[in-house]
């Protein structure tokens, strides 16, 4: 529809896009250092608070940091059936696994 559309960029525009470019690394750094508890607060919207489930998506209250983090690391590999879990967990490193293992195994105070 647009066809090819060349690419120029004023000094500001490179300037911007190399700016953006190098920030990745440290967003992504930001993300493996954030604090365990507001990884997990994602966890909430359906584990429920805590990780007491509501209803029927299973609680992961009570349940050790080990065992949630290899229940997100099977999910991650599809070696575990899930709706929706296999496609979040493949959003995380190991280390964001970790810290959301840790953050659903503390109990809030």
């Amino acid at each position: 529809m647009f066809g090819h559309l060349p690419l120029k960029l004023s000094i500001c525009g490179k300037m911007l896009m190399l700016a953006a470019i190098a920030a990745l690394p440290a967003s992504a750094a930001a993300a493996q250092s954030a604090d365990p508890r507001l990884l997990a607060l994602s966890c909430a919207g359906c584990h429920g608070p805590e990780g007491r489930s509501p209803g029927t998506i299973p609680s992961l209250h009570g349940q050790s940091e080990t065992a949630i983090a290899e229940a997100l690391r099977a999910f991650r590999a599809d070696q575990r059936p899930s709706t929706v879990m296999g496609r979040i967990a493949k959003g995380y490193s190991d280390q964001e696994i970790d810290a959301v293992a840790h953050g659903m195994a503390v109990p809030s105070k």
